[in-house]
């Protein structure tokens, strides 16, 4: 921890944080006695015993660590001594966090090297789980190249899982990757409430329909039991009712939008100037905008049936979507942006939101920052022609934004969608023109929402994250916005905001799954759905029983009827 010690030499810790208890035991990974141990108990466990596979759990620092190993490293490699207070503004600082990543993924390699020097044929999963949280845990896709396979445990509901599936498939060397939750309802915590068949059922072939396997974290009694019944009741019909679907999946994704999540830029401009200490890295990962902007977009998509994906930094390398989401993004790699100026003037649109993390994305735009605006709640006021995206919103009324705005300046050719309105009075004060609110009152003419022509591509930026909008009429804006961008879809759906429309190339079939991630049991079956496809097919039947769908020819393609939806179902289509 920040003063050199473990949680179980301060236990005044034991109040502020889950990793801060002195139950938790923390090593760190640089101290050298350390890695021998490690180097021992890996050696004597493969040598003694036949393992296909080997899962490596915990591979984080869970608070910056100040131990003696960790300042003599940085100091070998900088001649400078480790930061105590917070500056995401500085080189500095950054190339240091980027050591401490590199630190992590070093270790993590060096744990299956100890594996593998024994017996090369035994896979290894590094728990990838801590990739959703902070920049204390140093653990990024560095990690994943440690890894012959992806895999890590989440414990946030069905929209974050469908996010880290993505994700995680798109990390991963080989497939399938696994995704690992508990049998308790909600966490591991609750340790006698187990979940419904539907929600693990749920759980499973969601991993499934990403090309992912399915695994059950739980904690084991004190007297050395389990939950047997469970086991031998409601999971084993969960997984021999998965098990049908197996043989359908691990094809090519279908999907017109990809959402980056970036694994080395996972902090907040504002913890600039904070005290190290002052910091905890274990909290709720909906507290931190680096997630929570990419799965509330993610949602958006979910939401509108535009079919998606979530990418790793290493898959912008030559991508071919239609769209590319980088949603309030702290920090842009050099190398990264490289790879995102290619797929613009290649001719991909571009969606950017809040954050500029590179200058040469404001060179890209033809843009020049101002800062962010002073107040902390503003307005986006649509244009004429912005119309078409901002339903419900005027002059008069234009659309909230709950945070600052970047206050940018355009050249070139760009279409203005909607400019900045403030409140009458300044947030934060006791000036108000309305007891509750502040409503707008001051409008100007700094953009807000552009949509630019660069090179064969386009970029649709906007001065803050929408996505993050909770009003269900500010979140249909970005999704028409998007739809646009993204040009003739997939497919489409009427499906209900939280049922998932995925769909597949195997074999020459095009193959679609509907999922019912309500979050909440019991669940709910939903009725009358259909999937419009933008071609002719001949039939559409589903996979576990061979029952044909009704279909109706569209003006542009076919509609695929379904009746009812229980949990999932799995369609092929025959072209």
């Amino acid at each position: 921890n920040t003063e050199g010690k473990t949680s179980r030499e301060y236990e005044e810790y034991a109040s502020k944080a889950m990793f801060r208890k002195g139950r938790y035991g923390m090593v760190c990974p640089n101290n050298e006695d350390y890695r021998a141990y490690v180097k021992a108990c890996l050696e004597e466990l493969t040598a003694h015993y036949q393992f296909e596979s080997i899962f490596m759990d915990m591979p984080f620092w869970s608070e910056v660590c100040y131990c003696s190993t960790c300042k003599k490293k940085y100091f070998e490699k900088t001649g400078l001594e480790m930061p105590r207070v917070i500056d995401w503004y500085s080189e500095e600082f950054k190339k240091w966090q980027e050591l401490r990543e590199e630190w992590m993924g070093e270790f993590t390699q060096f744990a299956t090297n100890c594996v593998k020097g024994i017996n090369n044929n035994v896979t290894i999963e590094h728990n990838m789980s801590p990739a959703s949280a902070p920049w204390q845990f140093a653990t990024t896709d560095l990690v994943a190249d440690a890894c012959d396979y992806v895999g890590g445990d989440l414990y946030g509901g069905f929209l974050e899982q469908s996010f880290i599936c993505k994700y995680y498939r798109n990390l991963s060397k080989t497939l399938p990757f696994v995704y690992i939750t508990s049998r308790c309802d909600p966490g591991l915590s609750y340790h006698t409430t187990s979940k419904t068949e539907d929600e693990l059922l749920i759980h499973a072939m969601t991993a499934l329909v990403h090309n992912g396997a399915f695994s059950i974290c739980d904690g084991m009694n004190p007297d050395g039991t389990f939950a047997e019944d469970v086991y031998e009741t409601v999971i084993k019909d969960v997984f021999d009712k998965s098990q049908q679907y197996e043989q359908f999946v691990s094809g090519d994704m279908l999907k017109n939008v990809s959402v980056w999540f970036p694994h080395r830029a996972k902090y907040d401009l504002r913890e600039s100037g904070s005290k190290m200490e002052d910091i905890l890295g274990y909290h709720d990962s909906l507290e931190n905008d680096f997630i929570r902007n990419p799965l509330h977009f993610s949602k958006v998509m979910r939401s509108e049936n535009i079919p998606y994906d979530v990418i790793a930094s290493k898959n912008l390398n030559g991508l071919k979507d239609n769209v590319l989401a980088i949603c309030d993004v702290a920090n842009i790699r050099d190398d990264e942006m490289e790879h995102i100026e290619r797929y613009v003037q290649e001719g991909g649109a571009l969606y950017v939101s809040g954050n500029i993390g590179n200058k040469r994305l404001l060179k890209l735009m033809e843009a020049t920052s101002e800062g962010l605006t002073a107040h902390n709640l503003t307005y986006m006021n649509p244009t004429e022609s912005g119309k078409r995206f901002f339903h419900s919103f005027s002059h008069k009324s234009p659309m909230a934004v709950q945070r600052k705005q970047e206050k940018m300046t355009f050249a070139g050719d760009y279409e203005l969608l909607a400019t900045l309105t403030l409140p009458y009075t300044m947030t934060g004060t006791r000036d108000f023109s309305s007891i509750h609110s502040n409503p707008p009152g001051i409008h100007t003419d700094y953009p807000v929402a552009i949509l630019k022509n660069v090179g064969k591509g386009k970029i649709l930026w906007v001065a803050a994250p929408i996505e993050d909008s909770r009003p269900y009429k500010s979140r249909q804006v970005l999704g028409r916005m998007i739809r646009e961008i993204a040009g003739t879809l997939e497919f489409s759906s009427n499906a209900a905001d939280f049922i998932e429309v995925l769909g597949w190339k195997k074999d020459n079939t095009t193959y679609l799954a509907l999922i019912n991630q309500q979050e909440e049991a019991p669940i709910a079956k939903m009725y009358h759905l259909y999937i419009d496809v933008p071609y002719q097919i001949k039939n559409a039947v589903l996979v576990n029983c061979n029952t044909p769908l009704k279909t109706e020819n569209t003006v542009d393609g076919t509609r695929i009827l379904i009746d009812e939806l229980d949990v999932c179902q799995m369609i092929a289509l025959t072209i």
